[in-house]
Parts: structure tokens; C-alpha cells; sequence
């Protein structure tokens, strides 16, 4: 039996890393001297326990300031020092003081839609500090996720998000129940051209949408079925309500997390159906998806059915974006620019690459350490060559990953730790594996056994004849 030599050692070190420490530029830009205001922040920023924070001061130059001085809105000022001023600076955090005439309708401290920090004069240095650390930098989550991960490996990862590998399957779905009544139709190619895909395409995850009408299908709602009219239910009872379709939505067949996106037609006769305290008549349920509940409300009794419905598409587009954005671990900000078209920040992007950076370390950590306790407990298990390779590619790639989150480099961080992630899930759920997981000794005693029983009991007993025969010769003797 083959048994390759895995680097052991090198797994049981990473129980050493506790946390991993991420540097971050942050640029202070201001008219006047700052001296004084550098040094509060420094101070404070340097209080950070997960993140290394690189201070630099910087005075707008005079083509700068004029360029700036133009401005007469603080979305224009951002979009000016995001495009003009300070563009491709990935990663970077601008601390940008400006009049208080511009923040006349904000609050003293706001965040941007790219990677800038606005704050008048008369802020405090606290301030600016708690909302690059707490808003912009999730410290807080961030320490968090290691925390969590100190648990007892058997416990899991219960308290994080669904993981992936940079890969997830998006499902959107239309539910007709009573197409006989109302003929819908939704343009949902060029919807998710001109509003998902932007979105997408600035998140660090390679998103596989599908979609697909489902027609004479109905969910499940308490009390919909008995009596006629306008019904309000509550997110709960239309979560539990998804059961009896939940097989007809989950369609897709591929390996990866997935997502579900819902627009619902209730039947005409409980139109109008609302929840109860929602704004958009939509709701959320965590790691599995959102639904929206979209209304035929009959304006003409004397109406001939089946009658035609177009999806408002750009209606369900803003409702699917939020919880998109909330579905993937996007925080909402309160004090902060509106959202914009991409339905993504840029400093939110930055956040991700960190964020699901480290949860691939996380897991990585985890799986590698379950292989190794796995391998050592069952000795007649075979390790190839292959599975080798894979651990020592996740192991190499989860170093390298480290290297370059220390240095700042998000983009190269993130990438190699979804490296170290697939090598590890894939060195773990190796066939030749799963084919003596489940397969320990005493099984194989208990199958083994009632077939060779019945032959070696004879055999036994034949041996145990000829020791007698050859012990009374020796006393005949």
C-alpha cells in the first residue's frame, strides 16, 4: 500500500496563525498644515490589531485645487478625486478634508463611493479614525472571523457565511402560478446585462447566473387558500413557504454555492399580497436567497383574462441588487454617499478581497488540518501523488497569500488564497479517499468474517486433529 509523505508539520504550524496582519495606505490630504491632525491619526490607526496602517500627508497641488475648487456637490468632488485626482490607487484609503459647506447636507465624516473619506475641519481625529477602521475597514468582522475560527474543528464554522471558492451559481427565478390569468413576461437578458452584471463584474466571485419561469406552481402560504382578497402575511410565513418548491428552484447542476433570486406572482384572488413591515414586499433568507412579491392589481372588474403583465424589471432589479448586496456580505453604511449605479462602492470592493481573503485562510487552515487527522487515524488509507501535490500547492499559495496581504497587495492576496482553498477541498474530497473514509477495520471484520468462518472453522479443527495424532505418537514413542 502507497502512502506519499505529506508535509505534517508544515500543516500543524498553521495553528500558529492567529491572525494575519493586512497593510493599508492611507493618504491625508488637506489645505492646511496637518501636523498636528497626522499625528492624532497615526496614533489612533496604529491601535489596530489586524491591520498595519501606512499614514502618508499630502497638500493638493495648485492644478489640483483648482480642478477641485470647481466642484460644487460632494458626489462631484468624489467622482473628481476618484477619476482625476487620485485614480488607480487599489486599496488605498483617501482621507480628504473639505469645507463644511459641502458637508452641509452629510455628516461630518463621510465615506465616498471609491476610496475617500470626507471630513470637515472641526471633526475630530476620533471620528475619522472609527470610520476608516469600523466602516471601512470592518476591523471588527475582520477579527471576528479568527475568533471564530479558534473553535474546536468539530464544531465547524457555523457562525460564517456560506464559503466559496471564487465561484457561485445565481438562480433567478419567475413563479406564474396561474398563467390561465395572467400572461408575464420579464426581459431578463438585457435586465441583467444593464443592472446585475456591473455589479457582478466588480465582485471578486465568478457568478453563473440561470433563470427560468415556473409556471401552475404556487407557494405554500398560510391562509392564502381560504377565503378572497387582499392578504398580509409576514417574512416568516412566506420563508417556510418556499419548502414545497424548493426542488423546482434549485435546478442548477453544478457544485458550487448558490444563490436564489425570486419574483412571485400571487394568485388573483389574494392580489394584493403584502408583508407585513416591508417597503419593497420582498424579503431575505440568509445563505439561500431573496423574493420579491410583484402584484396584478385588477383596475376593471370586467377585465378579459388571460391578461398580458410586463415585469417593471428596473423595479426588480433595485429590489434584487439590495439583497444581493446583503446576501453577500455587503454592510449597509448610513453615512455614506448614495449607492452607485454599479450598486457597488469601491472601498467595498476592497473589503471583500480582504475579507474573503482571510475566510479562505480560515478554511484552508481547517481543511488541511482535518485531512491530516484523518490520514494519521486511518493507516490503510492510500495517499497519492497527487493528493501530495495538492496539499503542498495549498500550503505554498497560502503562504504566498500572506506575504502579499502583508505588503498590501489584496488583489494577488485574494487570488492566492482561493488557490490554497481549492487545492485543500480538492486534496480532501479525493476519490481515492472516499473510497476507505467510511470503510474503518472493524467493518471489514464484520464483512469479512461470515465468509471466511465457515471454511477456517474446518481447517481449525483439522489442525487441532493433527496436533493430537502427533502428540500420541510422541507417547507411543
Amino acid at each position: 500500500m502507497y502512502r506519499a509523505v505529506l508535509p505534517y508539520d508544515e500543516i500543524h504550524a498553521l495553528s500558529d496563525v492567529k491572525t494575519v496582519v493586512q497593510r493599508v495606505n492611507v493618504l491625508l490630504v488637506s489645505p492646511e498644515a496637518v501636523d498636528r491632525r497626522a499625528s492624532e491619526l497615526q496614533k489612533l490607526l496604529s491601535n489596530s490589531k489586524i491591520y498595519d496602517i501606512k499614514l502618508t500627508i499630502q497638500n493638493p497641488g495648485a492644478s489640483d485645487s483648482k480642478k477641485l475648487e470647481s466642484c460644487r456637490t460632494l458626489e462631484e468632488l468624489d467622482q473628481m478625486i476618484a477619476t482625476q485626482v487620485y485614480s488607480n490607487m487599489e486599496g488605498w484609503i483617501v482621507l480628504y478634508e473639505v469645507g463644511v459647506e459641502l458637508l452641509e447636507n452629510w455628516s461630518p465624516v463621510t465615506v465616498g463611493n471609491h476610496r475617500t473619506v470626507f471630513f470637515s475641519p472641526f471633526s475630530s481625529s476620533e471620528d475619522v479614525a472609527a470610520m476608516v477602521m469600523d466602516t471601512v475597514l470592518g476591523e471588527y468582522y475582520m477579527l471576528d472571523m479568527w475568533e471564530s475560527s479558534s473553535l474546536p474543528l468539530s464544531r465547524g464554522y457555523d457562525t460564517l457565511r456560506k464559503k466559496s471558492v471564487g465561484k457561485i451559481d445565481l438562480q433567478l427565478t419567475l413563479i406564474i402560478p396561474e398563467p390561465e390569468y395572467v400572461s408575464a413576461s420579464w426581459n431578463i437578458q438585457d435586465s441583467v446585462k444593464n443592472y446585475l452584471q456591473p455589479f457582478i463584474d466588480q465582485f471578486p466571485l465568478e457568478v453563473k447566473i440561470n433563470s427560468q419561469v415556473l409556471y401552475l406552481t404556487t407557494l405554500n402560504i398560510p391562509g392564502s387558500l381560504e377565503g378572497q382578497g387582499p392578504l398580509e402575511v409576514s417574512g416568516d410565513e412566506l420563508g417556510t413557504s418556499l419548502n414545497k418548491v424548493e426542488s423546482l428552484l434549485s435546478s442548477q447542476s453544478s457544485s458550487h454555492p448558490a444563490l436564489n433570486l425570486v419574483v412571485y406572482i400571487p394568485p388573483i384572488h389574494r392580489s394584493p399580497l403584502t408583508i407585513a413591515g416591508s417597503t419593497s414586499n420582498s424579503f431575505i433568507l440568509p445563505r439561500w436567497g431573496g423574493v420579491t412579491i410583484y402584484n396584478f392589481n385588477k383596475e376593471d372588474e370586467n377585465v378579459k383574462f388571460p391578461v398580458d403583465l410586463a415585469v417593471d424589471m428596473e423595479r426588480v432589479m433595485g429590489v434584487w441588487l439590495g439583497q444581493l448586496r446583503s446576501l453577500l456580505g455587503v454592510r449597509p453604511v448610513t453615512t455614506a454617499l448614495p449607492l452607485p449605479s454599479l450598486g457597488i462602492r469601491g472601498w467595498e470592493v476592497d473589503y471583500q478581497l480582504r475579507y474573503r481573503s482571510q475566510e479562505n485562510l480560515v478554511e484552508t487552515r481547517s481543511t488541511l488540518q482535518s485531512l491530516s487527522s484523518l490520514l494519521s487515524q486511518i493507516s490503510n488509507i492510500v495517499i497519492t501523488e497527487d493528493i501530495a501535490r495538492r496539499v503542498e500547492t495549498a500550503l505554498e499559495s497560502f503562504s504566498r497569500s500572506i506575504v502579499d496581504l502583508n505588503a498590501g497587495e489584496i488583489v494577488a492576496g485574494h487570488s492566492a488564497s482561493q488557490t490554497s482553498l481549492k487545492q485543500s477541498e480538492a486534496a480532501f474530497f479525493d476519490p481515492s479517499l472516499l473510497a476507505l473514509l467510511y470503510f474503518p477495520d472493524d467493518q471489514k471484520y464484520a464483512i469479512y468474517v461470515p465468509y471466511f468462518l465457515p471454511v477456517g472453522l474446518p481447517i481449525l479443527l483439522s489442525i487441532k486433529s493433527i496436533i493430537n495424532i502427533i502428540k500420541n505418537k510422541e507417547k507411543t514413542d
